[in-house]
């Protein structure tokens, strides 16, 4: 039995459809076994193969011992963070690399993903556009074209940056 490293409430056990987890019942955090949160990310961000990589790279990750504790293996849990994104905080058992994550967390990884997501594809339209506009000086290439798909690609990278902006601090 899986137990809350904060109530030491029994956890429920919750299975969707690609990962499972447990959840306390009263609120405080969700618990993933070894794999899972990665796989989620995974799936949520589409970046592919995703190799999270908390367990060995303290280049970018702070891990401190926190005051919690796994009670399966009697073990202190870790509290682990982004150096980049120190507003996201994850607990780890260092033994069984299960994961657990305070209520709100989850949102904050999302919302992380997602602000990932919008600046690689405003790069990708500032890409198109940057091809295009190259293609105006080519020999190759039809100049009125070439000039068209660069107004085309600015006009929607524009587009992209102003739906982004909420996201872009600066």
């Amino acid at each position: 039995m899986k137990l809350c490293p904060e109530c030491l409430t029994p956890l429920n056990h919750v299975k969707h459809q690609i990962f499972h987890c447990w959840v306390c019942p009263e609120g405080h955090g969700t618990l993933y076994p070894k794999g899972e949160l990665e796989r989620i990310v995974q799936s949520i961000s589409g970046l592919g193969d995703l190799e999270m990589r908390i367990w060995n790279d303290n280049e970018r990750y702070s891990v401190v011992q926190s005051p919690l504790m796994n009670s399966a293996t009697n073990t202190p849990l870790l509290e682990i963070r982004d150096k980049d994104y120190m507003n996201i905080m994850v607990y780890g058992d260092p033994v069984t690399h299960d994961l657990w994550l305070h209520t709100g967390e989850e949102e904050k990884l999302v919302e992380h993903i997602e602000r990932a997501r919008q600046a690689d594809s405003v790069g990708s339209y500032l890409s198109v556009a940057a091809s295009e506009a190259a293609k105006i000086f080519s020999e190759a290439e039809d100049a009125k074209e070439a000039a068209g798909h660069t107004l085309t690609a600015l006009k929607l990278l524009g587009e992209r940056i102003l739906r982004a902006m909420p996201h872009i601090s600066i």
